[in-house]
């Protein structure tokens, strides 16, 4: 009984030293990954993450006696209002810690991924779809195939599948007779890993869906927001700091185009070589060229105002 007692306190002090450690968790869905799996995402995180399994009714408790402690941080009682509260500390969920980018970690945990038979009882993850071709089993093992609904053909003496067959959604459980089939076609259609469920951050949650939105996609989002604010800015000549270098531009392309045709000179942004280049045919798209310089000079002016 001691022991037990033992156990537990030095597992709460483990998992209270890796929350005042990490400011990152990561829950992530364990089933169907074997200990071996683990042993190496373990090698691998070693130095940037650390990893606990165990029994969620203690994870439960020492979150809570976190969370009621007189020195609880903010994100000590978010912890146990999304987890305890909300009981979403459920399953077969691995606790992975880190100060790293999470995504990081995610992508340590996809390339210990392995490969897996479809076994009976198991739900499928994917969609399994038996190709058509020689299957190399004898002829006596139409029968087998044709329970299944798969269509066959003798050829060279051997079974061969005329056609390709869905034998498996996402979702459906494996019965003993798609198990058999996937086996004598040596077929191992599922890949197993630890994934993020959800994770913890700073005090919030966040969901898998959230890690697909890299910066790079919030650059993207962002380069694309202020487009349009430009150009509806530029459409409606209503100037705005995204429009600003634009219309900087397109009044340097219109000065220059009145010097050329005009007397008039300028020696600001090289206006003077370029009216003459233009002049003398040496240049096709000199405004162009010119503008960009124009419009990064004067667009400090543009955030002061």
């Amino acid at each position: 009984m001691t022991s037990v007692s033992a156990e537990k306190e030095e597992y709460a002090a483990r998992m209270n030293q890796l929350l005042d450690t990490y400011s990152k968790v990561l829950f992530c869905n364990l089933d169907n990954v074997r200990s071996c799996q683990m042993h190496a995402v373990r090698a691998a995180l070693r130095g940037r993450a650390d990893v606990l399994v165990g029994k969620k009714t203690m994870q439960k408790k020492i979150i809570a006696l976190r969370a009621e402690a007189d020195g609880a941080t903010a994100s000590d009682k978010a912890l146990h209002k999304y987890l305890v509260q909300e009981n979403r500390l459920v399953k077969n969920l691995g606790l992975v810690f880190t100060n790293e980018d999470v995504s990081t970690i995610e992508a340590v945990l996809r390339e210990h991924r392995i490969q897996a038979p479809a076994r009976v009882g198991t739900i499928s993850p994917v969609d399994v779809t038996v190709p058509a071709g020689n299957t190399g089993l004898e002829p006596t093992m139409t029968s087998f195939f044709q329970v299944l609904n798969v269509q066959t053909k003798i050829a060279k003496g051997t079974v061969e599948i005329t056609a390709d067959k869905k034998v498996l959604s996402v979702g459906d459980k494996v019965d003993s007779s798609t198990a058999a089939l996937l086996a004598k076609l040596k077929i191992r259609p599922f890949w197993y890993a630890a994934e993020v469920e959800f994770y913890f951050e700073n005090g919030l949650l966040f969901t898998a869906e959230d890690l697909k939105v890299t910066n790079k996609a919030v650059d993207d989002m962002m380069a694309g927001a202020i487009g349009n604010v430009a150009a509806m800015s530029l459409a409606t000549g209503l100037l705005t700091a995204a429009s600003f270098p634009h219309a900087v531009m397109d009044g340097f392309k219109t000065l220059l185009g009145a010097s050329v045709e005009t007397d008039y000179v300028f020696d600001e942004y090289n206006g003077a070589k370029l009216r003459t280049d233009i002049k003398e045919g040496k240049v096709q798209a000199a405004a162009t060229a010119a503008a960009p310089a124009a419009a990064a000079a004067a667009a400090p002016a543009a955030q002061a105002a």
